[in-house]
């Protein structure tokens, strides 16, 4: 058995432990710096608010997404310099296209704006009158198809209005009667009555627009009233309104008429009044409902017949339906008109329009209905039946524009304003 060596160990070279001894040495140094930078950190108290704030977490990161590539922008719209500024006189001097618009007339002012726009806007221009005028060549059309299918029509009514005529005059009233199946034709008690007496009277007395001009003096003319009538211009430009009276004790004319000239009349458009021609009635002396003669008695003051009484007359002008047929005058070219005036006159126009187109358009075809009052009620409650109102500026109030024709009522007795006698 060999002997154990309990030899000492050699000792490493003096290099080699010159080396571990100096990386043991810089461990230590790691060791200890890191130490005294943990004993350094605080730990600060969560529960002081007002001292401390808790840090917040970093928000995740997002998944990256492909970048989107915005369209390009729009390019900004042509902006027009409808309102140049004024130029300077000196440039207005030197440029003769450096206009001021205050002081151009309505072909210059067009012709600027014109030269404002760009030139490729002018073809584009050209184009659209182009289209203009082909409406306007189908508008023409369409109103001269449209005035040639009312006449058509108003022919075939005419025979109708004719039969009316012969029923309201009593010129029928035998006729009626033979074919009458309910008896009230019958009875020897009955009193005779032909046709229907004040049938337009009455019917026109019932329609607001033309009672408020209706008095109690032109209802005894009006009961010689056997016709109204509409006769429109073959062109569609106008009409004529006629007022057929029997022979009278008031004047001599045996139609009244008025006649207005109204060039867009078939188009939807505000009318424009071209003229408008009344009539004049040729009242017989003292009978005269537009004008009354008053007789006054003076006494002369001083002089040398102080104290003689004198007699003289006055004309006076009345409240009267008849004067409709005598238009207003219209201002000649030319003429100066104060702003008052035209205010006025221009009313008087409206009005007086108003009432034609209510004629024309309500009384002659449904005259009978405004007879009985079934129109006003049709006016007052709709096509759907409910309560129509309008506001009424001029409500009576005493003194006239009372409707002497008040819608008859059954039950009531005899409407004292439409006797039938």
């Amino acid at each position: 058995m060999a002997d154990e060596d309990n030899s000492t160990p050699a000792a490493p070279p003096a290099d080699t432990a010159e080396a571990e001894a100096s990386s043991a040495g810089a461990d230590d140094v790691a060791v200890n710096d890191a130490a005294a930078a943990i004993s350094s950190i605080t730990v600060e108290d969560a529960s002081d608010d007002e001292a401390n704030e808790a840090v917040p977490a970093p928000p995740p990161q997002e998944e990256e997404e492909d970048e989107v590539v915005p369209p390009p922008p729009a390019a900004a719209a042509y902006q027009f310099n409808f309102n140049p500024p004024p130029p300077q006189p000196h440039l207005a001097a030197a440029d003769p296209n450096n206009m001021d618009f205050a002081n151009l007339n309505p072909s210059e002012i067009n012709a600027q704006f014109l030269s404002l726009l760009p030139p490729c806007i002018h073809p584009r221009l050209d184009k659209l009158k182009s289209l203009s005028e082909d409406r306007t060549k189908l508008l023409e059309q369409y109103l001269v198809e449209r005035a040639e299918l009312e006449q058509k029509y108003n022919g075939l009514m005419k025979p109708l209005y004719e039969m009316r005529r012969d029923v309201v005059t009593g010129i029928c009233d035998g006729d009626i009667a033979s074919n009458d199946t309910t008896g009230a034709s019958d009875g020897e008690d009955q009193q005779e009555v032909k046709g229907i007496p004040q049938f337009w009277a009455c019917a026109m007395g019932h329609i607001d627009l033309l009672a408020e001009l209706i008095t109690e003096e032109d209802v005894d003319c009006m009961e010689h009233l056997v016709d109204v009538t509409c006769d429109d211009f073959a062109d569609g430009s106008g009409f004529e309104l006629h007022f057929h009276f029997s022979p009278n004790d008031f004047f001599t004319n045996s139609v009244l008429t008025k006649r207005y000239e109204v060039p867009n009349l078939l188009t939807e458009d505000e009318p424009m009044l071209q003229s408008v021609t009344g009539t004049d009635i040729h009242w017989k002396p003292n009978k005269s409902l537009t004008h009354k003669t008053i007789t006054k008695k003076q006494r002369k003051k001083g002089g040398p017949n102080a104290g003689q009484v004198r007699t003289i007359q006055k004309t006076e002008r009345a409240e009267s339906f008849f004067h409709f047929f005598t238009p207003p005058k219209m201002p000649e070219l030319g003429d100066v008109v104060d702003e008052e005036e035209a205010e006025a006159m221009e009313e008087h126009f409206d009005h007086d329009y108003e009432m034609a187109c209510a004629i024309r358009g309500s009384l002659i075809p449904n005259a009978v209905h405004w007879f009985t009052g079934e129109a006003m009620e049709e006016a007052m409650y709709g096509d759907e039946g409910g309560m129509m109102f309008e506001d009424d500026e001029d409500e009576d109030d005493g003194e006239g524009g009372l409707n002497p024709f008040p819608p008859p009522t059954a039950g009531e007795g005899e409407n004292a304003e439409c006797k039938q006698s």
